[in-house]
């Protein structure tokens, strides 16, 4: 797979993120495949796009609302795009905090290690949510989620959306592995356009 295909399967991983916690705080529930598939991805340890998500069906939601935001129709989504590219500027934040880096990839191996509760479970997303929480939550300027507020204080989606948060910033470091710039969000669209138009094609992701 050529380095544009990773590079936009990376980007939309992120938006998959970015939509799903939009879900959350709108509505209270999100894409159930999605969500799994997103949460998982922030214990693989590979920096391949083809094992993190190994088939494209994982990346469904992130695909069809990364053609939208690429497409003259993004103000339709522009609050998901806002925390698409507040992931990004988070993402480089943690990196120049090599400490709260060390905390966060410490916590990640533990949880990936234990044996109790898949990283889908209720008490492993809680677990997400409040070491979001306690390193990235404190970074400032903080990513501000709009929704209800019905919603956004009940405390299990609370977590769920800091764990996507989280599995967002996972999708931003893959995104970069993959050599992503955020310049090539204003002029790779097309050629992005191209790569999901192929990618479409229903076919496995193949490995590379």
């Amino acid at each position: 797979m050529n380095k544009l295909k990773n590079q936009t399967l990376a980007l939309a991983s992120i938006l998959q993120s970015a939509a799903l916690v939009d879900q959350l705080a709108s509505s209270g529930s999100c894409d159930v495949d999605g969500s799994n598939a997103s949460l998982a991805s922030i214990v693989a340890t590979s920096v391949r796009v083809s094992d993190v998500f190994d088939s494209k069906a994982k990346l469904s939601i992130g695909m069809t609302t990364l053609r939208v935001a690429l497409s003259k129709q993004t103000k339709s989504i522009q609050t998901i795009v806002l925390y698409a590219l507040s992931l990004i500027n988070l993402e480089k934040k943690l990196m120049k905090n090599p400490d709260l880096l060390d905390t966060i990839t410490a916590e990640i191996s533990a949880l990936n290690k234990q044996e109790f509760f898949e990283i889908t479970h209720s008490n492993s997303i809680a677990r997400l949510g409040e070491l979001y929480k306690n390193t990235l939550g404190e970074l400032n300027p903080r990513i501000m989620v709009k929704g209800e507020q019905v919603h956004l204080t009940n405390q299990r989606t609370a977590n769920h959306i800091r764990a996507l948060l989280l599995s967002g910033i996972r999708a931003v470091s893959l995104w970069k592995s993959q050599g992503g710039k955020t310049w090539h969000l204003i002029f790779n669209k097309q050629k992005m356009l191209k790569a999901i138009e192929v990618l479409d094609k229903p076919i496995y992701l193949v490995k590379d």
